[in-house]
This record gives structure tokens, C-alpha cells and sequence, in this order.
């Protein structure tokens, strides 16, 4: 069994592309400078897939003008006129992908799993933004809004501009990087912003089925000729199935809380599945797994156990109850 990881971002909304003005000391990216020991490091403990997040909750896709506004008529409700994307965007990307090419030329394969979007891009924009620094000030820009871009997948001709204009140039500079690309996510675990995929039938979603559904499957068909296989990052299995969407790459996330075991791995639509996360944290228990042997090991084998082709622990930047990062551990199963 392959091992990847989330890395997941350096930071969440705003690793790619221009940023809000006093966030980078520099105009590049802050992964820059760390992003070849990572890497480097990450080939050394034997994983070779690295999942990361690029637009984020969308942050950097249109600012000022161009940025999602509030609906004059519908109370929390978001307008969004996709721009043209961001030229830094990509090439921040494509010197990404470069890094990766090098590092996998010097020392072997690794590749990356790049998220296009995180569901938090639909969810009621947050305007004015705030960012506080490590001196405990903050700053805010009202030129600058998280979040709000529902559109891009709820109104067809905002939809396909939005692939048009983001999708579509980021597949264009992965080409130039095919072996580099594991796969194209188009969305992680869309279920919390779908109605009749979100867990709880009462929460309020402000996508449809079909409208999700429809997303996913025009930009399946833009990263399906573009040559890359597709995923997308479900939040259970049991939406895995429901929702009827079949990828080149199936993907659940795996945070059993000592309720659910890991079933043995099956393929949907002749597709193999992998687990795109699963908690580093030894507190989100495993049923099958002893409460002494909750370690990214124990999980790693279990998993590899199960039949599946690639596990990715969460996480190895994020700070949150699920990330307890052990190299240890990863070493110890790429070893064996």
C-alpha cells in the first residue's frame, strides 16, 4: 500500500496566488522557502503522494471588484462573477510542481493530490476578512472575502466560467508536470454544503443535489481531457455511494470516533478507492484497534490489511484535535 499525507496547506486560502496586502513579507508564497525539505523529508519516510488544498474557501479567486457580494434581496446569500484567475496563482502552482518534479528526479517519485476546493468556498462569505499575527494585532481589507462563491457551482453559466477560468488553466500548467499529478480533487467532502448529502436532513445547504452533481461531472470531464484521473474527497463512504458519483480514483475520509470499522477495501464503477484522510490523533479510535495500539502504524497496517491502495493520515501541517503527527510511525510501515 502506497502512504501519502495531507499536507495540507501553509497556509489555508492563500498559498497560491496574490494576497491580501501585509499577510506575506514577500510577494511569493511562505511555503517557498520550506516546501524542498518537506518534500525531501516526506520521500525519506516512504510516502509518495502529498494531498494540498489550492483555492481553499477561495479567498484568493477575485478581490475588489471581482469579489463575491452580498444579495441585495436574499439575507446570507452571496453573488459571485467569476474572474479571469489570477496569473500569479498559477504560476505559484507551477513552481510547485517544478519542486516536485526536482525533488522526485534527485531522490523518487512523489506526486501531489491537488484539492481545487474545500467546501468552505460556498459557504456565506465572511467580509471583512481578519488575520491575526503572532503579536496578537489584527488586520482586516474589505477589498478581500472568504468564502461566498457558491455561484460557481449553483448557476450553469457561472459554473462553466468558473472551469473556464480557474479549472481549466490550472489542468493547462499540470500537463507541462503529468508524471508529478496524482490525480485532480475537485471538491474535499462536499456533503456539508449539499442538501440530502449533508448527514443532518435539517441543516441548511446551499447546494442541491443536482447542482453538485452537475459540477462534478463537467469538471470530471474537463480533468478527463486533459488526461489526469479524478477524485473527490467525500466526507464518509456512505455518501461515497449515495451520491452515485464514480471517479477514476474513489475517496473517503475515515474518522470513525470508535463507532465504525474500516470495511475492506471495494471498487465503485471498477474504480479503486483510497482513504483521503484518516485522523493522526490517537483519540479518534478505531473500534478494531486496541486503545493501546491507536498509532498511525496500527492504522497504516490495518488499512493495508483492508486491501486499500493508498492511505493519507491528516495531518502534517494542520493544528487541530485530529493531527498528532508521528514520523515514527510513518517510517516504521514504509519499512516493514
Amino acid at each position: 500500500m502506497q502512504v501519502g499525507v495531507n499536507y495540507p496547506w501553509f497556509d489555508y486560502g492563500w498559498d497560491f496566488g496574490a494576497a491580501p496586502p501585509g499577510w506575506r513579507p514577500s510577494p511569493t508564497p511562505r511555503w517557498l522557502p520550506e516546501i524542498d525539505l518537506h518534500l525531501s523529508h516526506f520521500q525519506r519516510l516512504g510516502i509518495s503522494v502529498v494531498r494540498w488544498f489550492i483555492l481553499g474557501d477561495g479567498l484568493t479567486c477575485g478581490s475588489g471588484d471581482t469579489a463575491p457580494r452580498r444579495d441585495p434581496l436574499l439575507e446570507n446569500a452571496w453573488r459571485f462573477d467569476v474572474p479571469d484567475v489570477d496569473q500569479s496563482l498559477l504560476d505559484h502552482f507551477d513552481e510547485l510542481l517544478r519542486r516536485f518534479d526536482a525533488v522526485s528526479a534527485a531522490g523518487g517519485p512523489i506526486a501531489v493530490l491537488p484539492v481545487l476546493l474545500d467546501f468552505h468556498f460556498c459557504e456565506p462569505g465572511i467580509q471583512p476578512i481578519v488575520l491575526r499575527d503572532p503579536a496578537g494585532g489584527a488586520t482586516s481589507d474589505p477589498n478581500w472575502v472568504k468564502q461566498g462563491r457558491a455561484d460557481a457551482i449553483v448557476n450553469p453559466t457561472t459554473r462553466a466560467r468558473f472551469l473556464d477560468r480557474s479549472l481549466a488553466p490550472l489542468l493547462e500548467v499540470s500537463e507541462a508536470h503529468r508524471n508529478t499529478v496524482y490525480a485532480w480533487e475537485l471538491i474535499n467532502e462536499p456533503e456539508w454544503i449539499t442538501h440530502g448529502w449533508h448527514p443532518d436532513p435539517r441543516a441548511e445547504c446551499p447546494i442541491e443535489q443536482d447542482e453538485m452533481r452537475a459540477f462534478l461531472d463537467e469538471g470530471h470531464a474537463r480533468i478527463r481531457g486533459a488526461g489526469f484521473q479524478s477524485t473527490v474527497g467525500f466526507a464518509s463512504v456512505d455518501t461515497l455511494r449515495a451520491s452515485g458519483v464514480v471517479s477514476e480514483i474513489n475517496q473517503f475520509h475515515h474518522y470513525p470516533a470508535g463507532a465504525r470499522r474500516l470495511e475492506p477495501h471495494r471498487f465503485q464503477g471498477g474504480c479503486p478507492t483510497i482513504l483521503g484522510e484518516f485522523a493522526s490523533a490517537p483519540t479518534d479510535s478505531w473500534p478494531e484497534l486496541s486503545p493501546t495500539a491507536q498509532t498511525v502504524f496500527d492504522r497504516l497496517t490495518l488499512a493495508a490489511n483492508r486491501g486499500y491502495p493508498l492511505a493519507m493520515p491528516w495531518s502534517f501541517r494542520a493544528s487541530d484535535p485530529y493531527t498528532s503527527w508521528s514520523d515514527a510511525d510513518v517510517l516504521r510501515f514504509s519499512s516493514t
